[in-house]
């Protein structure tokens, strides 16, 4: 029976944690003649074998961050795969394996490394430490596109962004998007603990603007919370009501996430004299993000770089309106579903959100786009679509198919 590995050792948080706990199922699930090791993060490994079944094999390597991960890719990764007798290395995580012994499928799915606006921003900062290592990733990111037999994307306008950086043709890129599954994702009853649900202040009739992310750059929180005042005061002056910002960090001086270190947003928010309208809730658990969404009336989407997008689809089942940053690739998940303004202008974003919580007609229309637009999202025609890709890529010989 043929064997095809999943590389997902560098799916450790975000969008690569969601990308396994949908697809891994349904690997097990969906009939097919090859058989799958999936690598995950070793803190991981007992959660994803709850969930696996028939046909599907877990397996972990001791790597640490993203340099060690590298490192044993380009080495150990190439004697793993001759060892297993793998015939499809499907490689996750942005980079490829240079001279794999076996042809391999490349998901691409981080837009940082092709992000102009990303580069500015570290430079801004004076983090030129970090904007040098970002264009080394590139150059590697552009490198295995090039040593892939196939490459994926989860969007067409990621694709065609991809395809303008590596001077590859468009139809190098197989255009895959990512699902939802609505019953997995609110299966859970378990509430928001109980100091979420204090920092929520339920109690009070609020309109609460959510915005889903852990702390980063690229999230382009300090927009957001430049808004926040003109929010506050247009809202008041139309309805009377208070708003209040609901995010699923923390931003405190020193406090350092993933390298992302939001001093500078929460000495902004001291500035500007909202950190009382704000609550910080930290990590919430996947599970119990419907809940959230459910408390609140508007999800507003500020990032500045993206390839896909999965809180935008949350958003959107659990029928909130949305409000996003103008990207080709938020247009093309949320479609007519949302109001979109200018990246980096606060009045603008601060309009669109009061502009949808004060119009009810608006909102109305955006909520039933929304349930609409997410069904257009499938986990299922996912998997058939890569199992379909797989078969082509193992089918006749180990050829290239994109070049």
């Amino acid at each position: 029976m043929p064997r095809v590995l999943l590389n997902g050792l560098a799916s450790t948080a975000g969008g690569g944690i969601t990308y396994l706990r949908n697809v891994l199922p349904r690997l097990g699930r969906i009939g097919s003649k090859h058989r799958f090791i999936a690598l995950v993060p070793e803190d991981h490994i007992d959660y994803y074998r709850r969930m696996t079944g028939n046909g599907i094999e877990l397996d972990t390597a001791p790597v640490a961050g993203l340099p060690g991960r590298l490192w044993w890719e380009q080495s150990a990764l190439r004697r793993y795969i001759k060892r297993h007798r793998v015939d499809v290395l499907v490689s996750l995580g942005n980079f490829a394996l240079f001279g794999s012994p076996a042809p391999q499928i490349l998901f691409n799915r981080n837009d940082l490394h092709f992000s102009r606006e990303f580069d500015r921003d570290l430079r801004a900062r004076g983090l030129y430490g970090q904007w040098v290592a970002n264009r080394l990733k590139r150059v590697l990111a552009l490198r295995s596109m090039r040593a892939a037999a196939a490459n994926i994307a989860p969007t067409a306008a990621f694709a065609a962004k991809l395809s303008a950086a590596s001077r590859l043709p468009l139809n190098a890129f197989r255009v895959m998007p990512f699902g939802f599954d609505e019953e997995v994702f609110a299966s859970d009853p378990a509430p928001l603990d109980g100091a979420q649900l204090a920092r929520l202040d339920l109690r009070r009739p609020l309109r609460r603007l959510l915005y889903v992310s852990h702390y980063n750059y690229f999230r382009n929180f300090e927009t957001l919370l430049r808004a926040l005042p003109r929010i506050y005061d247009r809202l008041r002056a139309a309805t009377g009501e208070e708003a209040q910002l609901v995010l699923t960090t923390e931003i405190r001086r020193g406090a350092v996430y993933g390298g992302y270190d939001a001093t500078r947003a929460a000495e902004l928010i001291d500035s500007l004299g909202v950190g009382d309208r704000i609550a910080m809730l930290g990590p919430v658990d996947y599970n119990r993000l419907h809940h959230l969404y459910k408390h609140c009336d508007l999800f507003v989407c500020p990032s500045y770089s993206e390839s896909f997008g999965h809180p935008l689809l949350e958003a959107m089942a659990a029928g909130l309106p949305v409000a996003a940053a103008d990207l080709p690739v938020h247009r093309e998940v949320c479609a007519d579903a949302a109001l979109y303004f200018d990246v980096f202008d606060e009045r603008a974003l601060a309009d669109r959100c009061v502009e949808i919580l004060t119009d009810e007609k608006l909102n109305a229309r955006l909520r039933g786009e929304g349930r609409g637009r997410v069904r257009m999202f499938s986990w299922d025609k996912h998997v058939e679509a890569l199992l379909g890709l797989v078969e082509e890529v193992s089918g006749e010989g180990r050829r290239e198919i994109t070049k």
